[in-house]
């Protein structure tokens, strides 16, 4: 909620259903993933978070502003998994199905792979997924120390001296052109008008969303100009 861009992003709405809504609905479509936690900061301003996560009968946990590493080793800690899939909530788009084909890449591959993601301009930036150990995590939660690593989750996980293996599900997609997260009023503006197409439904694929903004092309430069927040090493 304290996003310096946007702020409240996650909470704005389109035809009367919060980012955050869209996002946890589609979600909860996937075939895979067992249990969803938010993990949300114990700032003030994101009571209405946790307060969302009650109604919707949605696991909850708190923690620092700026150690999301910290919260997801305490989600960890709260809800016990082997694997643990991440992805942010400022991605109202995130596709279940896309998000199943990762992590079933994950489970065919666990005896090659520590961590796997979507793969660098494959798909929409938008779409992200990451999957990797809960052994992983636990180290990443031990060992990463920088500010990067805390705010970030999983540079520990595949920076290049890392002792994960670590790779991305294989794609013949180039579409990393594309941006469909939300950080600046601008990607508000799409995703406003591609959720408005589909009328405030949540059913569509991440493709369908594709073939709505190739049918309206001026589409693509409402937010081009916005760059992605880099990492810093």
């Amino acid at each position: 909620m304290t996003s310096t861009r946007l702020p409240g992003k996650i909470l704005k709405t389109v035809l009367g259903r919060t980012l955050l809504d869209y996002h946890v609905s589609r979600l909860l479509k996937s075939r895979t993933i067992d249990r969803l936690v938010v993990a949300t900061t114990v700032n003030v301003s994101d009571d209405p978070v946790e307060k969302f996560c009650q109604t919707k009968n949605i696991d909850c946990v708190r923690g620092s502003e700026d150690d999301v590493l910290g919260r997801y080793a305490q989600a960890l800690t709260d809800y016990p998994a082997d694997i643990v899939v991440r992805v942010t909530s400022d991605c109202p788009l995130i596709d279940p199905v896309l998000v199943d084909q990762v992590i079933g890449y994950f489970l065919d591959h666990q005896d090659q792979y520590d961590y796997i993601n979507l793969g660098e301009g494959h798909y929409p930036r938008g779409l992200d997924v990451e999957v990797f150990s809960a052994k992983a995590l636990k180290k990443a939660h031990a060992c990463g120390h920088a500010p990067h690593e805390r705010e970030h989750v999983t540079p520990y996980i595949y920076r290049a001296d890392s002792e994960f293996s670590c790779g991305s599900l294989p794609a013949d997609e180039i579409s990393g052109h594309h941006r469909w997260c939300v950080d600046e009023p601008d990607d508000f503006t799409l995703i406003t008008n591609i959720l408005t197409a589909f009328e405030g439904r949540d059913d569509f694929s991440w493709q369908d969303c594709l073939s709505l903004v190739d049918q309206n092309p001026d589409w693509f430069t409402l937010n081009s100009a916005v760059r992605q927040k880099e990492l810093m090493e």
